[in-house]
């Protein structure tokens, strides 16, 4: 049997405090890592993070080879589609999203209607335009928003610590930093939007990480984060058998409250939050829950062709409820930093 990694305890990467309630332990339920490991909740600010964890030197071992952000992208091009849905897209992203050159006065209501319906979905996708168009995304993985940024016309740079991966990610810009993000060379104020989508839940000290992002945003520039909700419906109903834990990758585990807590400690104010819910993550942390429980016939079950169609068209009908109680899977937040004259 393979050993546990190394692991040590350390107080609350928010507040410093050193008293903890437990939450959660689960093993690795993704790949396996070795151990069980906890998540507890500080007794001074309420953030959740894992307790003990990995030390540092030992985190690259908790990302197999297949890692699925180190895979080969699968980027959400908008251009692409018949020549009316690109019609569309253009109309969407100029109205909706600040891409202004790409603005169509003469595109039919059809168009202009079917626009409307595809918006959420790009902005989802798409950064807004901002500034001179200085795009970074941190923690790119192998490059999947670079391309979207890419084809919409940004001038892009990323940010990965897995060397494979940021290898793929250069093919779509050569300026890619292979390391942690506090000891990347970019200047101060040389990005219009910064992005880091999944990544702050896997850093050491997220306080830190925020900050030295807020720093490389130029003057009316915008962070965008996006992580896990410990605060969310699925965290609710699946306690440790959530898929959001991901442990032992994620170090800390964020509500929309810790969140701001964090970024308002990096120097930084969210302008904007959304929140989305897919159905595999239910779908996932069911199938846990029902192992943990003993019940892995059930489990099977569920995760059989027919049985999984049904439960995932249930939520796809219902989940858009959990996104409008502000109860959904994942929050991406818009920030700005507090600059100091």
């Amino acid at each position: 049997m393979t050993a546990a990694l190394p692991t040590v305890e350390l107080p609350c990467a928010v507040c410093g405090r050193d008293d903890a309630d437990p939450v959660w332990a689960t093993p690795d339920r993704a790949f396996a890592v070795p151990g069980v490991y906890a998540v507890v909740r500080c007794r001074g600010c309420g953030f959740l993070y894992q307790r003990p964890r990995v030390r540092d030197e030992h985190l690259s071992a908790c990302y197999p080879d297949h890692y699925p952000r180190h895979q080969e992208p699968s980027p959400r091009v908008p251009f692409k589609g018949s020549a009316a849905r690109q019609r569309a897209v253009r109309w969407a992203l100029a109205r909706g999203l600040g891409y202004h050159a790409l603005r169509d006065d003469h595109v039919s209501i059809l168009t202009r209607l079917r626009a409307r319906r595809m918006l959420r979905r790009l902005r989802w996708s798409c950064p807004p335009w901002i500034g001179s168009g200085r795009y970074l995304d941190v923690g790119c993985g192998s490059g999947a928003a670079l391309a979207v940024a890419k084809a919409l016309g940004w001038r892009i740079a990323g940010i990965e610590m897995d060397a494979a991966a940021a290898a793929i990610a250069r093919r779509f810009t050569d300026e890619v930093h292979v390391g942690d993000v506090l000891t990347a060379p970019f200047a101060r104020a040389r990005f219009d939007v910064v992005t880091a989508f999944h990544v702050l839940e896997h850093v050491p000290d997220p306080v830190a990480v925020a900050r030295r992002m807020l720093d490389w945003l130029a003057p009316g520039g915008l962070l965008i984060i996006e992580v896990p909700n410990a605060g969310g419906l699925g965290a609710m109903l699946f306690g440790g058998a959530w898929a959001g834990l991901e442990l032992p990758r994620h170090l800390s585990h964020f509500t929309p409250e810790t969140l701001e807590l964090v970024l308002r400690k990096a120097g930084g104010r969210i302008v904007w939050t959304w929140h989305q819910a897919k159905p595999r993550s239910y779908l996932w942390s069911l199938s846990a829950l029902m192992r943990d429980r003993g019940w892995p016939a059930l489990a099977h079950l569920s995760e059989s062709r027919p049985i999984y169609g049904v439960l995932k068209l249930g939520l796809e009908v219902s989940l858009p409820l959990a996104r409008l109680a502000r109860r959904g899977e994942a929050i991406r937040v818009g920030v700005v930093g507090n600059r100091r004259m």
